[in-house]
């Protein structure tokens, strides 16, 4: 059991968020209540206001799904993550130049974006995703066949 001795508020604060650091790093966390249930466990109990104070100054952000230092990332994601989203939300795609168009059922282009750009393709820049569209920018012109392949094959 670990006991921890504050001098004052600046140090309770701290080892909070040194606290929640080493939560986030050592398991995938998906919403605040979660981490609010795991520092429970640590004997760190924080208000949703706190909580949610401390993610914003530490620059945790939400990656797919998960709560992540800002800048980091996860590993790329697996195949089969890659074919769930593209076969659940990919209608049709397009090559034009070197932009790749995909078009997603209503409300899910960002998921497709989202997957894309983890899974850190070397030929893709990145993408931009709107309701419905997911607009993908490629290293060159000459890679649009070969990466529309590639998402073809992971849609079936």
């Amino acid at each position: 059991m670990h006991i921890y001795v504050f001098s004052g508020a600046r140090d309770l604060k701290n080892a909070r968020q040194a606290k929640i650091l080493e939560v986030v790093a050592k398991r995938p966390v998906r919403s605040q209540q979660e981490l609010s249930s795991l520092l429970k466990r640590e004997r760190i109990r924080v208000t949703q206001s706190t909580l949610s104070r401390d993610i914003r100054e530490l620059g945790l952000v939400k990656a797919r799904g998960e709560y992540q230092v800002s800048g980091e990332s996860r590993s790329a994601p697996s195949d089969e993550m890659l074919r769930r989203a593209f076969g659940q939300f990919v209608v049709r795609t397009g090559v034009s130049g070197n932009m790749i168009v995909i078009k997603t059922a209503p409300g899910n282009a960002h998921s497709v974006g989202v997957v894309l750009d983890a899974a850190q393709w070397p030929e893709i820049m990145g993408t931009v995703a709107g309701d419905d569209t997911v607009f993908v920018l490629l290293r060159s012109s000459r890679l649009g066949k070969k990466v529309v392949g590639r998402i073809r094959e992971l849609s079936v």
